[in-house]
């Protein structure tokens, strides 16, 4: 036997399967080049050099790792699809006298093709298209055009090793699977229809269960301290919930559709839903997985859209006043060497202070306890989290200055402000004194408070007395120790690099003083926020067109399977008269039952996640919700016309096959 047979006819499967095995080899190249553009990226010097730069490969080795993980497991779950249609053939090899041994070869080298084109289409597709990621990256974070082409043989040689590793576990699958397969398994491996399944209650009940629970922590945790926990736990809950509602859900509302003999007997939703119904267990695995990728596309691209757009806000939202400078235990004759110290600086530079902002406060980290009780406690347990806020203790003169306000508080009373419902005690004890308190009515905060998710306390007393009574009470060598602190900001109406300059002159004039002084300046932290939320943006994407890459082949190939499954069974009903336009309909209601669920739902999940998420983003600054209500909207508009798309294309190839 010629020794290149083997290869020849590997090569010729590849070709005469080429529907099924084009689009695998693309999605294999994909990936190889993803992986390798963004493990380029990540050990660019030249990123790794930029202000924000270690935020920045933080973030791409964050990538390298997810699309590492997720394109092993899809090329797995795509290989399956390409197994059960080639076992026929594969059988049919057997039973002509071919040992095992040599369909084994076969196996080798169709592997060993595929893995030669993805690997090498992915390396220099890579090496293409990572100068126009890169230029993609440089825009989003505004820092300066960089020509010239960077290849990097690290990144190549990882990208070979790692999916050739996935090739050869791959390779190693598919002949055990052969080698534990009788020649007839194989030969009815391709046409082996599903029985009906069962209504099976328990994994509805389940289903219920977990989806009800993980929408229960997305709607009710309201302290950012909890949400990112509670993000993944309700993420990996609504997982399961959604594939057990799919897998029994969707068995239940066919048995449904098929009880009302109205909508069954009717020739197009007849075909439909019983065929959908027995080969429902391995239908429910592909929408479940449809849903989870389509939720996390608009999860990624909503979020990290919304923080890039609302840059504005979250530099607003963390930097009150262009320039911060924050001092402890100040007397007035300190406070006036740093006002002196703005003064003289911005006099020599021609610019004037706006939208000036003083005063002093006494930040604490409480626990809200029951009856207006909060408390200071050394160590915080897990069961704390849920009770642990913030609270600014302000003077009543300093909080009508800055709110234009005329609060007025007798001795042993208060005022508290919260982000979330007035507070409804009578009274309120911290560190041992309990004050009377007056209700808040629409009284409110100042533009540039703290309002860093709703869990935040303003404590309005009467003077300062009061709140260096706090202060006292507190032990001096604990770590919760506070002192109260004087904060004076400003604005200035001028660029950047004049910003910065100022301030290092404004804290040079101010380090006199003996407690010493900090200070923030927005304009010398913006690059690393702007790198940061480019950062998330960039990888959004990325993950994004991975995702939907997945999503599209996930339906292109339940479409290829399906059609060829009905092929013979639409022949037969086309020999007792059907028509191809009746089997058109029965197609189009076939796919309208089910093809669009999985959108629906996530669609649901996001709107069910939508709290959480602000909760999320409000952790990182961004509060304007009407921002992430927009961007997700348009995310989910943009996916939904995408998804539209790809309907209209796997109906034409569902069509195609079956008739």
């Amino acid at each position: 036997m010629n020794r290149f047979f083997y290869l020849r006819l590997a090569a010729q499967n590849i070709r005469k399967n080429a529907q099924t095995y084009i689009p695998y080899i693309l999605t294999c190249t994909g990936s190889v080049m993803m992986f390798d553009i963004i493990l380029t990226l990540a050990g660019n010097r030249e990123i790794a050099a930029m202000h924000g730069g270690s935020d920045m490969r933080t973030i791409l080795n964050l990538g390298c790792f997810i699309i590492a993980l997720f394109a092993g497991g899809f090329l797995f779950y795509t290989n399956s699809f390409l197994m059960k249609r080639r076992k026929m053939e594969i059988g049919l090899y057997n039973i002509l006298g071919m040992g095992k041994r040599h369909i084994g070869k076969i196996l080798f080298f169709e592997t060993f093709i595929i893995a030669a084109i993805s690997l090498g289409g992915g390396i220099i597709g890579g090496f293409l298209f990572s100068k126009a990621v890169y230029l993609l990256l440089l825009r989003l974070i505004e820092a300066p055009v960089q020509w010239g082409f960077f290849f990097s043989g690290t990144a190549a040689l990882t990208s070979v090793l790692l999916f050739g590793a996935v090739f050869l576990v791959i390779l190693s699958v598919n002949l055990a699977r052969v080698h534990l397969s009788s020649p007839m398994e194989l030969l009815r491996g391709g046409q082996m229809g599903e029985r009906e399944p069962k209504t099976r209650w328990g994994i509805a009940v389940v289903g219920i269960i977990t989806l009800g629970f993980g929408y229960y922590l997305a709607l009710t945790t309201y302290n950012p301290a909890m949400a990112i926990s509670a993000f993944f736990v309700a993420a990996i809950l609504v997982m399961i919930g959604t594939y057990c509602l799919f897998t029994a859900g969707s068995i239940a509302l066919l048995k449904f559709l098929r009880g009302r003999k109205k909508f069954y007997y009717r020739t197009e939703h007849f075909i439909s839903v019983s065929g959908l119904l027995y080969r429902m267990r391995q239908n429910a695995a592909g929408l479940a997985g449809i849903c989870i990728l389509s939720t996390s596309v608009l999860v990624m691209l909503s979020s990290t859209v919304a923080l890039y757009v609302g840059m504005d806000d979250v530099m607003r939202n963390r930097f009150p006043r262009n320039i911060m400078l924050t001092a402890d235990r100040t007397t007035p004759e300190e406070e006036s060497v740093i006002t002196a110290a703005v003064k003289e600086v911005l006099a020599r530079e021609g610019l004037p202070e706006q939208n000036t902002l003083t005063y002093r406060d006494l930040s604490l980290l409480v626990i809200n306890g029951e009856g207006g009780t909060f408390e200071l406690e050394e160590i915080y347990t897990n069961s704390d989290l849920d009770r642990i806020a913030p609270m600014y203790v302000i003077t009543q003169e300093d909080y009508n200055r800055l709110t234009g306000n005329n609060a007025v508080l007798g001795e042993g009373q208060c005022m508290v402000i919260t982000q979330r419902a007035p507070y409804q005690e009578e009274n309120l004890t911290l560190l041992g004194r309990t004050y009377q308190a007056v209700p808040a009515g629409d009284y409110g905060l100042w533009e540039g408070a703290d309002s860093f998710g709703p869990e935040v306390y303003y404590l309005i007393l009467p003077n300062l007395a009061d709140i260096e009574f706090l202060e006292s009470q507190q032990k001096v060598d604990e770590k919760y120790f506070s002192r109260i602190q004087y904060h004076y900001g400003f604005d200035l109406d001028a660029d950047q690099e004049t910003q910065i300059r100022i301030f290092d002159e404004v804290m040079a004039k101010a380090a006199v003083l003996p407690q010493g002084i900090q200070g923030e300046c927005a304009a010398a932290q913006r690059a690393s926020y702007f790198s940061l939320n480019a950062g998330l943006l960039f990888l959004g994407i990325f993950l994004g067109t991975l995702f939907v890459m997945a999503t599209v082949l996930i339906i292109y190939y339940k479409q290829v399977t399906e059609g060829y499954d009905d092929k013979s069974r639409f022949e037969i009903m086309q020999k007792v008269g059907l028509s191809k336009a009746e089997i058109r309909r029965s197609i189009r209601s076939q796919i309208l039952l089910m093809f669009f669920l999985p959108l629906a739902a996530a669609a649901v999940h996001i709107s069910a996640a939508f709290p959480i998420i602000t909760r999320l983003l409000a952790a990182m600054n961004l509060t304007n919700v009407s921002l992430f209500a927009a961007t997700t909207a348009g995310t989910l508009a943009v996916f939904a016309a995408v998804y539209a798309a790809v309907y209209v294309l796997t109906s034409r190839v569902y069509f195609k096959i079956v008739s």
